[in-house]
Protein backbone atom coordinates (compact mmCIF):
# COMPACT_ATOMS: atom_id res chain seq x y z
CA UNK A 1 0.00 0.00 0.00
CA UNK A 2 1.45 3.57 -0.89
CA UNK A 3 0.95 5.41 3.23
CA UNK A 4 1.39 8.97 4.00
CA UNK A 5 2.21 9.41 7.94
CA UNK A 6 2.12 13.01 8.98
CA UNK A 7 3.59 14.41 11.90
CA UNK A 8 4.04 17.66 13.43
CA UNK A 9 6.51 16.09 16.20
CA UNK A 10 9.28 13.85 14.82
CA UNK A 11 12.88 13.21 15.52
CA UNK A 12 14.77 15.37 16.39
CA UNK A 13 12.57 15.30 19.45
CA UNK A 14 12.50 13.04 22.01
CA UNK A 15 8.80 12.83 22.47
CA UNK A 16 6.64 9.89 22.60
CA UNK A 17 5.18 11.14 19.60
CA UNK A 18 8.26 11.20 17.78
CA UNK A 19 9.10 7.89 18.65
CA UNK A 20 5.63 6.35 17.70
CA UNK A 21 5.48 8.04 14.33
CA UNK A 22 9.63 6.98 13.42
CA UNK A 23 8.57 3.39 14.23
CA UNK A 24 4.91 3.30 12.66
CA UNK A 25 6.96 4.36 9.65
CA UNK A 26 10.11 1.72 10.01
CA UNK A 27 7.78 -0.96 10.71
CA UNK A 28 5.17 -0.12 7.85
CA UNK A 29 8.44 -0.15 5.66
CA UNK A 30 9.68 -3.63 6.77
CA UNK A 31 6.60 -5.10 5.70
CA UNK A 32 7.23 -3.33 2.05
CA UNK A 33 4.66 -0.94 1.97
CA UNK A 34 5.51 2.27 0.13
CA UNK A 35 6.07 4.78 3.02
CA UNK A 36 6.44 8.50 3.16
CA UNK A 37 6.47 10.49 6.43
CA UNK A 38 5.78 14.17 6.02
CA UNK A 39 6.69 16.57 8.82
CA UNK A 40 8.56 20.48 9.17
CA UNK A 41 11.79 20.73 9.10
CA UNK A 42 13.14 20.27 12.03
CA UNK A 43 17.19 21.58 10.45
CA UNK A 44 18.10 17.96 10.56
CA UNK A 45 19.19 15.48 7.37
CA UNK A 46 17.67 12.31 7.55
CA UNK A 47 18.84 8.60 6.00
CA UNK A 48 15.71 5.92 7.28
CA UNK A 49 14.90 3.27 4.38
CA UNK A 50 11.51 5.54 4.47
CA UNK A 51 11.64 9.09 2.38
CA UNK A 52 11.03 12.27 4.81
CA UNK A 53 9.46 15.61 3.33
CA UNK A 54 9.89 18.37 4.86
CA UNK A 55 7.48 21.38 4.86
CA UNK A 56 7.55 24.08 6.07
CA UNK A 57 9.51 25.02 9.59
CA UNK A 58 8.90 24.04 13.12
CA UNK A 59 8.12 25.99 16.07
CA UNK A 60 6.87 25.30 19.61
CA UNK A 61 4.11 26.73 22.41
CA UNK A 62 4.19 26.38 25.59
CA UNK A 63 1.12 24.04 26.27
CA UNK A 64 -0.93 21.69 28.33
CA UNK A 65 1.95 21.33 30.96
CA UNK A 66 4.52 20.94 28.31
CA UNK A 67 5.76 21.83 24.69
CA UNK A 68 3.97 21.50 21.64
CA UNK A 69 5.60 21.59 17.87
CA UNK A 70 3.75 22.60 15.08
CA UNK A 71 4.89 23.73 11.49
CA UNK A 72 4.43 27.15 10.20
CA UNK A 73 3.69 27.70 7.11
CA UNK A 74 1.34 29.81 4.61
CA UNK A 75 -2.07 27.28 4.79
CA UNK A 76 -2.24 28.01 0.92
CA UNK A 77 1.55 27.15 0.14
CA UNK A 78 0.93 23.94 2.82
CA UNK A 79 -2.24 22.98 0.68
CA UNK A 80 -0.55 22.81 -2.57
CA UNK A 81 2.48 21.23 -1.44
CA UNK A 82 1.09 18.31 -0.13
CA UNK A 83 -1.58 18.02 -3.06
CA UNK A 84 1.42 17.37 -4.54
CA UNK A 85 3.03 15.06 -2.03
CA UNK A 86 -0.12 12.54 -2.30
CA UNK A 87 -1.10 13.44 -6.08
CA UNK A 88 2.68 12.20 -7.01
CA UNK A 89 2.74 9.36 -4.27
CA UNK A 90 -0.21 8.10 -5.68
CA UNK A 91 -1.03 7.78 -1.46
CA UNK A 92 -4.21 5.21 -0.38
CA UNK A 93 -3.83 5.66 3.00
CA UNK A 94 -3.25 8.84 4.98
CA UNK A 95 -2.62 8.66 8.95
CA UNK A 96 -2.33 11.76 10.90
CA UNK A 97 -0.84 11.76 14.21
CA UNK A 98 -3.06 13.74 16.34
CA UNK A 99 -5.53 15.10 14.71
CA UNK A 100 -6.34 17.83 17.26
CA UNK A 101 -3.53 20.12 16.90
CA UNK A 102 -3.38 23.76 15.15
CA UNK A 103 -2.72 24.38 12.89
CA UNK A 104 -1.76 21.67 10.53
CA UNK A 105 -2.40 18.32 12.39
CA UNK A 106 -5.79 19.31 12.56
CA UNK A 107 -6.30 20.53 8.75
CA UNK A 108 -4.15 17.74 7.52
CA UNK A 109 -7.19 15.08 6.84
CA UNK A 110 -9.41 17.78 5.87
CA UNK A 111 -7.03 19.03 3.25
CA UNK A 112 -6.18 15.25 2.02
CA UNK A 113 -10.11 14.72 1.53
CA UNK A 114 -10.14 17.85 -0.52
CA UNK A 115 -7.69 17.16 -2.75
CA UNK A 116 -8.83 13.42 -3.19
CA UNK A 117 -12.26 12.11 -1.40
CA UNK A 118 -10.33 8.37 -1.96
CA UNK A 119 -8.04 8.58 0.29
CA UNK A 120 -8.26 6.77 3.53
CA UNK A 121 -7.95 9.10 6.54
CA UNK A 122 -6.58 8.08 9.51
CA UNK A 123 -6.19 10.02 12.81
CA UNK A 124 -4.29 8.65 15.65
CA UNK A 125 -5.05 10.83 19.41
CA UNK A 126 -1.52 10.76 21.16
CA UNK A 127 -2.91 13.30 24.07
CA UNK A 128 -4.75 13.90 26.68
CA UNK A 129 -5.69 16.90 28.93
CA UNK A 130 -4.51 17.20 32.82
CA UNK A 131 -8.16 18.80 32.80
CA UNK A 132 -11.24 19.90 30.72
CA UNK A 133 -11.43 23.30 30.88
CA UNK A 134 -13.98 25.45 28.98
CA UNK A 135 -11.18 26.38 26.84
CA UNK A 136 -11.19 23.18 25.55
CA UNK A 137 -14.42 22.19 25.34
CA UNK A 138 -15.01 25.94 23.58
CA UNK A 139 -12.05 24.20 20.88
CA UNK A 140 -13.89 21.14 20.31
CA UNK A 141 -16.49 22.59 19.51
CA UNK A 142 -14.37 24.35 16.59
CA UNK A 143 -12.33 21.38 15.87
CA UNK A 144 -15.36 18.81 15.81
CA UNK A 145 -15.62 19.62 11.85
CA UNK A 146 -11.94 18.81 10.90
CA UNK A 147 -12.57 15.70 13.28
CA UNK A 148 -15.10 13.71 10.50
CA UNK A 149 -12.54 13.88 7.92
CA UNK A 150 -10.84 11.18 9.56
CA UNK A 151 -12.61 8.01 8.51
CA UNK A 152 -11.09 5.75 10.98
CA UNK A 153 -9.91 7.59 14.43
CA UNK A 154 -7.52 5.91 16.91
CA UNK A 155 -5.93 6.11 20.33
CA UNK A 156 -3.39 4.02 22.05
CA UNK A 157 -5.11 3.94 25.64
CA UNK A 158 -8.98 3.48 26.79
CA UNK A 159 -9.10 6.66 28.22
CA UNK A 160 -7.74 8.53 25.57
CA UNK A 161 -10.42 7.03 23.40
CA UNK A 162 -12.96 7.66 26.51
CA UNK A 163 -11.97 11.31 26.38
CA UNK A 164 -12.25 12.03 23.05
CA UNK A 165 -15.94 10.31 22.47
CA UNK A 166 -16.71 12.88 25.29
CA UNK A 167 -15.43 16.11 23.46
CA UNK A 168 -16.42 14.99 19.70
CA UNK A 169 -19.07 12.03 20.05
CA UNK A 170 -17.04 10.06 17.96
CA UNK A 171 -15.97 6.34 17.88
CA UNK A 172 -12.40 5.69 18.71
CA UNK A 173 -10.31 2.65 18.27
CA UNK A 174 -7.51 1.27 20.47
CA UNK A 175 -4.77 0.20 19.04
CA UNK A 176 -1.45 0.47 22.11
CA UNK A 177 1.64 1.96 21.28
CA UNK A 178 4.49 -0.59 20.66
CA UNK A 179 8.07 -0.80 22.00
CA UNK A 180 11.01 -2.54 19.52
CA UNK A 181 12.83 -5.24 21.33
CA UNK A 182 15.35 -5.33 19.35
CA UNK A 183 16.51 -2.10 20.67
CA UNK A 184 15.25 -2.13 24.31
CA UNK A 185 16.24 -5.77 26.09
CA UNK A 186 18.16 -6.25 29.05
CA UNK A 187 21.39 -7.34 26.84
CA UNK A 188 22.58 -4.00 25.57
CA UNK A 189 25.24 -2.83 27.60
CA UNK A 190 25.13 -0.36 30.70
CA UNK A 191 26.64 2.91 30.80
CA UNK A 192 30.19 2.75 32.59
CA UNK A 193 30.11 5.93 34.32
CA UNK A 194 27.51 4.90 35.82
CA UNK A 195 29.30 1.24 37.32
CA UNK A 196 29.08 1.63 40.88
CA UNK A 197 27.25 -0.43 43.99
CA UNK A 198 24.83 2.64 44.53
CA UNK A 199 21.06 1.95 44.14
CA UNK A 200 20.16 3.64 41.05
CA UNK A 201 17.28 5.64 40.61
CA UNK A 202 16.60 6.47 36.98
CA UNK A 203 14.09 9.69 35.21
CA UNK A 204 14.03 9.57 31.61
CA UNK A 205 11.46 12.48 30.55
CA UNK A 206 11.13 15.98 29.60
CA UNK A 207 12.02 18.33 32.41
CA UNK A 208 9.00 20.27 32.89
CA UNK A 209 5.99 20.57 35.35
CA UNK A 210 3.63 17.45 33.63
CA UNK A 211 6.33 15.25 33.61
CA UNK A 212 6.93 16.18 37.50
CA UNK A 213 11.01 15.40 37.98
CA UNK A 214 10.34 17.70 40.56
CA UNK A 215 8.01 15.44 42.44
CA UNK A 216 10.83 12.81 42.42
CA UNK A 217 13.74 15.34 43.47
CA UNK A 218 11.67 15.79 46.24
CA UNK A 219 11.14 12.32 47.42
CA UNK A 220 15.05 11.96 46.91
CA UNK A 221 15.46 14.82 49.44
CA UNK A 222 13.41 12.81 51.94
CA UNK A 223 15.17 9.92 51.68
CA UNK A 224 18.42 11.53 51.66
CA UNK A 225 20.31 8.31 51.27
CA UNK A 226 23.91 8.59 49.98
CA UNK A 227 23.84 4.74 48.70
CA UNK A 228 21.46 6.24 46.43
CA UNK A 229 21.78 7.85 43.07
CA UNK A 230 19.24 9.69 41.05
CA UNK A 231 19.80 9.62 37.44
CA UNK A 232 18.36 12.21 35.30
CA UNK A 233 17.62 11.75 31.75
CA UNK A 234 15.91 15.00 30.00
CA UNK A 235 16.10 18.35 29.03
CA UNK A 236 13.23 21.04 29.47
CA UNK A 237 12.27 24.45 31.84
CA UNK A 238 12.79 22.55 35.20
CA UNK A 239 16.29 22.02 34.09
CA UNK A 240 17.57 25.04 36.50
CA UNK A 241 15.71 23.43 39.05
CA UNK A 242 17.17 20.14 38.74
CA UNK A 243 20.85 21.97 38.29
CA UNK A 244 20.02 23.58 41.72
CA UNK A 245 19.13 20.47 43.60
CA UNK A 246 22.91 18.94 41.95
CA UNK A 247 24.60 21.60 43.93
CA UNK A 248 22.95 20.47 47.12
CA UNK A 249 23.43 16.52 46.70
CA UNK A 250 26.43 15.47 44.46
CA UNK A 251 24.47 11.82 44.21
CA UNK A 252 22.47 13.62 41.38
CA UNK A 253 23.71 13.21 37.86
CA UNK A 254 21.74 15.05 34.79
CA UNK A 255 22.36 14.04 31.07
CA UNK A 256 21.33 15.78 28.01
CA UNK A 257 20.28 14.86 24.69
CA UNK A 258 20.65 10.62 24.44
CA UNK A 259 20.06 8.70 21.40
CA UNK A 260 18.28 5.66 22.31
CA UNK A 261 21.21 3.64 21.18
CA UNK A 262 22.58 5.14 24.68
CA UNK A 263 18.85 5.51 26.69
CA UNK A 264 18.42 1.85 26.57
CA UNK A 265 21.90 1.62 28.72
CA UNK A 266 20.79 4.03 31.02
CA UNK A 267 17.32 1.73 31.55
CA UNK A 268 19.90 -1.07 32.67
CA UNK A 269 21.71 0.82 34.51
CA UNK A 270 18.78 1.59 36.34
CA UNK A 271 17.55 -0.37 39.91
CA UNK A 272 14.34 1.63 39.43
CA UNK A 273 12.43 3.55 37.33
CA UNK A 274 10.21 6.36 38.19
CA UNK A 275 7.58 8.41 36.00
CA UNK A 276 5.86 10.94 38.40
CA UNK A 277 3.72 13.02 35.69
CA UNK A 278 1.23 15.06 36.96
CA UNK A 279 -1.11 13.76 33.91
CA UNK A 280 -1.98 14.26 30.55
CA UNK A 281 -0.47 10.63 29.42
CA UNK A 282 -2.18 9.70 27.05
CA UNK A 283 0.20 6.54 26.99
CA UNK A 284 3.63 5.92 28.42
CA UNK A 285 6.36 5.06 25.70
CA UNK A 286 8.42 5.56 28.74
CA UNK A 287 7.46 3.11 30.61
CA UNK A 288 7.51 0.11 27.96
CA UNK A 289 11.35 0.88 27.58
CA UNK A 290 11.97 0.06 31.40
CA UNK A 291 9.74 -2.67 30.96
CA UNK A 292 11.50 -3.92 28.02
CA UNK A 293 15.14 -4.04 29.90
CA UNK A 294 13.68 -5.70 32.84
CA UNK A 295 13.57 -3.19 35.65
CA UNK A 296 11.15 -2.50 37.67
CA UNK A 297 8.31 0.87 37.76
CA UNK A 298 7.44 3.49 40.25
CA UNK A 299 4.50 5.45 38.35
CA UNK A 300 1.48 8.04 39.55
CA UNK A 301 -1.64 6.46 39.27
CA UNK A 302 -2.82 8.58 36.23
CA UNK A 303 -5.15 7.41 33.43
CA UNK A 304 -3.16 6.01 30.34
CA UNK A 305 -0.14 4.77 32.46
CA UNK A 306 -2.60 2.63 34.54
CA UNK A 307 -3.17 1.15 31.25
CA UNK A 308 0.69 0.04 30.73
CA UNK A 309 1.30 -0.89 34.12
CA UNK A 310 -0.15 -3.07 36.66
CA UNK A 311 0.53 -4.03 39.80
CA UNK A 312 2.85 -7.01 38.57
CA UNK A 313 5.44 -5.06 37.37
CA UNK A 314 5.23 -1.54 38.97
CA UNK A 315 3.85 0.64 42.29
CA UNK A 316 1.50 3.23 41.75
CA UNK A 317 1.56 6.50 44.36
CA UNK A 318 -0.71 9.04 44.06
CA UNK A 319 -0.28 12.17 41.79
CA UNK A 320 2.10 14.53 43.22
CA UNK A 321 2.18 12.95 46.52
CA UNK A 322 5.95 12.72 46.86
CA UNK A 323 6.30 11.19 50.85
CA UNK A 324 4.34 7.99 48.89
CA UNK A 325 6.82 7.83 46.17
CA UNK A 326 9.64 7.53 48.45
CA UNK A 327 7.55 5.00 50.32
CA UNK A 328 7.88 3.03 47.27
CA UNK A 329 11.30 3.63 46.50
CA UNK A 330 12.30 2.43 50.09
CA UNK A 331 9.97 -0.56 49.35
CA UNK A 332 12.21 -1.79 46.29
CA UNK A 333 15.38 -0.93 47.88
CA UNK A 334 14.97 -2.90 51.12
CA UNK A 335 13.21 -5.51 49.20
CA UNK A 336 15.36 -7.17 46.61
CA UNK A 337 13.39 -10.26 46.39
CA UNK A 338 10.44 -8.38 45.55
CA UNK A 339 12.56 -5.85 43.14
CA UNK A 340 13.46 -9.24 41.48
CA UNK A 341 9.67 -10.53 40.90
CA UNK A 342 8.72 -6.78 39.69
CA UNK A 343 11.22 -6.94 36.90
CA UNK A 344 11.04 -10.67 35.60
CA UNK A 345 7.53 -9.54 35.53
CA UNK A 346 8.51 -6.40 33.71
CA UNK A 347 10.02 -8.12 30.42
CA UNK A 348 6.91 -10.24 30.43
CA UNK A 349 4.78 -7.08 30.06
CA UNK A 350 6.86 -6.07 27.41
CA UNK A 351 6.25 -8.70 25.68
CA UNK A 352 2.41 -7.88 24.82
CA UNK A 353 3.36 -4.43 23.30
CA UNK A 354 5.95 -5.82 20.64
CA UNK A 355 5.99 -3.80 17.24
CA UNK A 356 6.20 -6.98 15.21
CA UNK A 357 2.54 -7.49 16.87
CA UNK A 358 0.96 -4.03 17.52
CA UNK A 359 2.10 -3.20 13.11
CA UNK A 360 -0.11 -6.48 12.25
CA UNK A 361 -3.25 -4.38 13.73
CA UNK A 362 -2.25 -1.24 12.00
CA UNK A 363 -2.07 -2.75 8.85
CA UNK A 364 -5.01 -5.07 9.42
CA UNK A 365 -6.67 -1.28 10.40
CA UNK A 366 -5.35 0.15 6.94
CA UNK A 367 -6.37 -2.96 4.57
CA UNK A 368 -10.30 -2.69 6.62
CA UNK A 369 -10.85 0.96 5.64
CA UNK A 370 -9.44 0.65 1.69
Amino acid sequence: MNIAIFSESFIPLRTGVAKFTYELAYHLKKRKHNVILITGDFGVDYNFDFEVIKIGRISKIYANGSYTYFILENPLSFYRKLKDILNSYKIEIFHNQGPLGPPFSILSSYFTKKINKNIKTIGTFHSKQMKITNSIKLYSKFAKKFIHYNDVLTAPSLSTANEMKFLFNVNVQVIPNGIDLNKFNPNKGKIKELENNKFKILFVGRLDYRKGVDILIKAFEIINNKDMELIIVGNGPYKSLVLKYKEKFENIKIFENVEDEELVKFYNSADVCVFPTRGGEAFGIVLLEAFACSKPVICSNIDGYNEVANNDCALFFSPENYYELSECILKIYKDNEFKEKLSKNAFKRALEFSWDEIILKFEKLYHKVS
